[in-house]
């Protein structure tokens, strides 16, 4: 069939969705979809209404993951994949992750508008759990699950704070299903959540791969105490341990340098009064970085670091890995077709790595895959002041629209 138009974003009804989304589990402080909870199962029934709309196949796997797939002349072709997801972290923005799915959405209709056909399927998929922070699995969960890096094992004893297992959520969700995706390539299209693009006015980041990272949940373990009574000099004061790790890790940051990051992000202690020596602290470290032997280094020295605050506050700790996940090193030709894809709709573009996670640095072990960015204002994330323009958020949808084209000739 020749198409009857050139192909193009529909940015205002790409915009409307992302709005649209983004009213499932808002309020005052922002919006929160956790993963597998009672607000993300929304969003998902809403994206499955919405790939139907498209005419697309919806399919689900043994790990709630969701895509759709547009058919291809080639039925016996792998599919070109788009995606990203739709769960949140607490009192988020609009963009992360949605911007990516709903784009891919935005992408099957301009094609099918201008009447085009390709050799091979072009699916979206929205993967399940990439945040991770709802029961501390780690993040990028359904990816993980998808590409075999993990089963569902490990994931019967991550709980949230209710007690209730990911394992459990996911046999409650409802989206199980026995589909199984095999991409030919994997493109994800996504906020960049820092400042670099919109501080150097560049319009499109080429994303030449991922950071490593690993989480680590270090629990302290000391005495509880009444605060007024018992002396300072006779305390294991668990939270002090906790605190004082977390100061050293900041200056372990800037002592590896090269673009290291440490954070520890959580705390809680035990038993959380205000006239009571704490017992016992949890505190979890997120560490990161493009190069795999510095990343190591630095795990080490985060461990040495723990264990020491341990020893001069006389507690105890015990560390477990919660995730590990290795960095990614995109494919040139795919680096360059995104590069070349935007020079050619006349966008200026940045090379550059992620700091962030992303599905995409799991989904490379299975197929050739690259990541698009586009500028996040004043480099935030994660909040509810997350924002992208209408005009960045069409850009890079058309240079997703233009790669897709590309790869599913």
């Amino acid at each position: 069939m020749t198409p009857k138009a050139v192909p193009k974003i529909d940015i205002k009804k790409l915009w409307d969705m992302i709005a649209e989304m983004g009213n499932i589990g808002k309020s005052a402080a922002g919006r929160t979809r956790l993963a597998l909870s009672e607000e993300d199962l929304a969003a998902r029934r809403l994206l499955v209404q919405w790939m139907k709309d498209l005419k697309l196949n919806v399919q689900m796997d043994a790990y709630a993951n969701i895509w759709g797939t547009r058919t291809g002349l080639d039925t016996a072709a792998r599919p070109v994949v788009i995606g990203s997801h739709i769960d949140t972290v607490r009192e988020a923005g609009m963009f992360d992750g949605v911007m990516g799915v709903l784009s891919g959405l935005a992408v099957v209709h301009a094609m099918n508008e201008a009447q085009i056909e390709t050799k091979r399927p072009v699916a979206v998929i929205s993967f399940t759990d990439e945040e991770g922070g709802h029961f501390l699995a780690g993040g990028l969960t359904g990816s993980r699950l998808l590409a075999g890096i993990i089963n569902l094992e490990p994931l019967k004893t991550k709980c949230n704070s209710q007690g209730l297992s990911w394992t459990e959520a996911l046999n409650k969700s409802g989206f199980i299903g026995k589909d199984h995706l095999e991409p030919h390539a994997y493109l994800e299209y996504h906020i960049e959540q820092g400042p670099v693009l919109v501080d150097e006015n560049v319009q499109i980041g080429v994303v030449e791969g991922v950071v490593g990272l690993s989480w680590l949940r270090a629990t302290f373990r000391g005495e509880a105490n009444h605060a007024g009574a018992f002396p300072m000099n006779r305390r294991r004061d668990a939270g002090l341990a906790a605190a004082c790790s977390v100061v050293e890790l900041n200056r372990l940051a800037f002592e590896l340098g090269h673009g290291t990051v440490v954070t520890p992000g959580q705390l809680v202690q035990h038993p959380n009064l205000p006239n009571i020596v704490p017992g016992e602290a949890v505190l979890t470290v997120d560490i990161r970085q493009f190069d795999p032997d510095l990343l190591d280094r630095g795990i080490v020295k985060l461990r040495e670091i723990l264990e020491k605050s341990a020893a001069q506050h006389g507690v105890t700790v015990e560390i477990e890995t919660l995730s590990r996940t290795k960095h990614a090193a995109f494919p040139k030709d795919m680096v360059s077709l995104v590069e070349n894809k935007a020079h050619e709709l006349g966008y200026s573009t940045k090379r550059m790595p992620s700091g962030a996670g992303h599905d995409a640095q799991i989904i490379h072990t299975m197929c050739p895959a690259v990541m698009i960015f586009a500028p996040s204002k004043d480099g935030r994330s994660h909040c509810p002041e997350e924002y992208t323009s209408p005009e960045d958020v069409g850009n890079g949808a058309n240079v997703l629209l233009h790669c897709v084209l590309e790869l599913a000739e």
